[in-house]
């Protein structure tokens, strides 16, 4: 079996997944989509997984998504199966479709505003991105406007604060609709929750059911099979606040977690 792993940062999850397959056996590749497609190539793949992240706009790597509807039709035609799906791909590039899919069924998500007359205090973030980038909690006219003024020129959405009121947002792993990891991530004195803000993080033991529970039906519902989401407890339930098609892992996460993350998506790759 040969896997071809599509990718246009040159993150270490990206080689650590590569080399995992490799050691279990198969055959992998990369195929960096900053370069021309190359149709051959593709093709020669019994299996695509797709690690073309959202925040692919931040780094001046456009070319990835403007690519990736060539790539889905030459895989569509030929048979060719990806992890995730194009339906996956679709909602990965717009948080608007996919919390307006999540909401049309039902899933508890923040409410989303109108971008120029949103409720307050509201969490303004690109349509399509990642990485917490250009992402503020405002709290009127002033504060959104200065934010705005100093961001890119591109869409963004807004939707209702929820507030993390037990100081931490829970993550979890998504793989082949099992849940593999839950840990809760620290909140930043600016109310943001990211490793790159320096936000701590802790094994999530003891992660309800039902909230295992609802990340597997909602990535069901975004034709997800290996991801993440971000959730917001507190003392009324539980809120859906992001969903991810490619978990972003370094090596020291690894190590944090005593998990190896893009191991267990390789034998999941390799069992499919």
């Amino acid at each position: 079996m040969k896997t071809g792993i599509l990718y246009e940062s040159r993150e270490w999850s990206i080689f650590a997944l590569r080399d995992r397959l490799k050691e279990l056996g198969a055959q992998a590749i990369l195929i960096d989509m900053l370069d021309d497609i190359n149709p051959d190539e593709l093709l020669s793949c019994d299996l695509i997984v797709n690690r073309v992240f959202a925040s692919a706009v931040f780094r001046g790597h456009e070319k990835a998504h403007a690519q990736m509807p060539e790539v889905i039709g030459l895989l569509e035609k030929h048979g060719v199966p990806m992890i995730n799906p194009a339906e996956a791909h679709y909602y990965e590039i717009s948080k608007r479709r996919s919390k307006e899919a999540l909401i049309s069924n039902g899933f508890p998500v923040p409410e989303l505003y109108d971008i120029d007359s949103p409720k307050y205090p509201c969490v303004v973030k690109p349509d399509c991105g990642g990485r917490t980038n250009y992402t503020f909690i405002v709290n009127d006219e002033k504060e959104l406007s200065e934010c705005l003024a100093d961001a890119p020129d591109i869409l963004f959405i807004a939707e209702e604060y929820i507030r993390p009121e037990y100081g931490f947002v829970t993550r979890v792993e998504i793989i082949g609709r099992e849940c593999r990891l839950a840990v809760k991530r620290s909140v930043t004195e600016g109310g943001l929750s990211a490793y790159r803000l320096g936000s701590e993080f802790e094994i999530y033991a003891d992660l309800p059911d039902k909230i295992k529970d609802t990340a597997i039906r909602v990535m069901d519902c975004l034709s997800i099979e290996a991801g993440s989401l971000d959730i917001i407890e507190n003392a009324s339930g539980f809120y859906i606040i992001d969903v991810n098609t490619a978990s972003n892992v370094s090596e020291d996460n690894t190590g944090m977690f005593d998990f190896d993350l893009m191991k267990e998506m390789a034998v999941y790759i390799i069992n499919k």
